[in-house]
Formats: C-alpha cells, sequence, structure tokens
C-alpha cells in the first residue's frame, strides 16, 4: 500500500475541494431556476444539494449522507436499482414516481446520468437527482436543457414543445419544417436524453416549464 507524500496529499486534497466547488456551483445553478436538485457520486452518495432540495418535504425524501433514500418505499426499490448501475450509462434518464398520502402531494424523482461532456467538467460527479412535485413551476432555460443533455437548439425546441404536448404536425406546422425532420429531430432528442417515448420525454420535464428557443 502506497503512503502519499506530503506535496501529493496536499495536491490531493486541493483537487477534492475543487471538485466539491464545482459539484455545489451546480448545484446552486440548479437551484437559480426552481430546481431542487442534489449532485450524485459514482456510488450515488450526495455531493452537494442546493437549498430547495434540503427544503422538501420530509415525507418525501430522507436526507442522508450517503445515497437519499426515498420514502416511498416503492420509488426507493426503484431508484437503488438504478443507482446501482446509472454511473456506467452515460446520458441516461430515469424519471420515478413518487405517490400522493398522507396529505402530501406527489412527485417525480429524475435521476440524469451525466453525458461525457458534463463528466469532464464536473469531475467526480455522475448524475442529478432532481424532484419535482406536480403542480410546481420551476423553470429551466432550452440553454441549459441543450448543455445538460447536448441537443442542439433544433432538438431543445422539439424538446419544448414535447414538453407542451404539441403534435409532430403541429410542430412541423409552426417550424416552417417538414414532418420527417421533426421526427428525426424528435429521434435524436430522445436518444440524447436516454427517453424511449414522447410520453416518457415529457415525463422528464413534467413541471418544468420550458421557455420558447
Amino acid at each position: 500500500m502506497s503512503v502519499l507524500q506530503p506535496a501529493e496529499r496536499r495536491a490531493a486534497l486541493v483537487a477534492a475541494r475543487k471538485r466539491q466547488q464545482r459539484a455545489r456551483t451546480l448545484a446552486q445553478t440548479l437551484g437559480m431556476i426552481g430546481l431542487a436538485a442534489a449532485v450524485l457520486g459514482v456510488s450515488g452518495q450526495v455531493l452537494a444539494a442546493n437549498r430547495q432540495f434540503g427544503a422538501l418535504p420530509s415525507g418525501i425524501i430522507r436526507h442522508m449522507r450517503g445515497r437519499p433514500k426515498l420514502l416511498d418505499a416503492a420509488a426507493d426499490r426503484l431508484i437503488e436499482d438504478v443507482l446501482a448501475r446509472h454511473g456506467s450509462q452515460s446520458g441516461s434518464v430515469h424519471s420515478i414516481p413518487i405517490r400522493s398520502g398522507a396529505g402530501k402531494s406527489p412527485a417525480i424523482v429524475h435521476l440524469i446520468s451525466l453525458h461525457e461532456g458534463a463528466r469532464e467538467a464536473f469531475p467526480g460527479a455522475t448524475g442529478i437527482l432532481v424532484v419535482a412535485t406536480i403542480g410546481g413551476r420551476p423553470a429551466l432555460s432550452a440553454r441549459f436543457l441543450r448543455q445538460l443533455f447536448g441537443l442542439s437548439p433544433a432538438e431543445a425546441r422539439v424538446a419544448n414543445a414535447i414538453a407542451a404536448q404539441q403534435t409532430i404536425r403541429t410542430m412541423a406546422d409552426d417550424f416552417g419544417v417538414p414532418r420527417e425532420t421533426v421526427r428525426s429531430q424528435l429521434k435524436t432528442v430522445l436518444a440524447k436524453t436516454g427517453t424511449k417515448r414522447q410520453l416518457d420525454l415529457a415525463l422528464l420535464v413534467a413541471g418544468l416549464q420550458l421557455p420558447k428557443v
């Protein structure tokens, strides 16, 4: 077992602090656009969380030093399974519903695995956990949508329209492009966001208001 020299220990400590600060910056940025979010490490542990995440109702999530634990047992089993394997699945997205009960509002937990470029920008972070209560009105900018999933402006526009429950025909008419173009862009959006269907994509941004591109 190798022993780090003082200079190596200092370098490792500085690197760890930089990683922690970048994780905090990412969490705070998400908070600035109204999202309750935590940045996760390789094993699913919370590296940083914003104020909105800390203020979530106690009936939704238990705040722990390790991985966050959902108090809906069925949802927690799902997220435990996803966290066990999401680290290697760059760009995958999982949306897990939390049932209402005991006077509490339902919510959706979005586990977003960072794509390769984002992981380079935020070393040590592999995913983001976003909790959206149904009926909330957080705002997610189209620019952030592009950065998070690596979408082009045209693809972000399609994702925005799907969130607004527009049809391919309506999108083609509004954008002034052939329907096949919209279908092709939608197919790419689904692939980049890790979703399988239009419904899954709409669920991903449920409760999120996406401004027009």
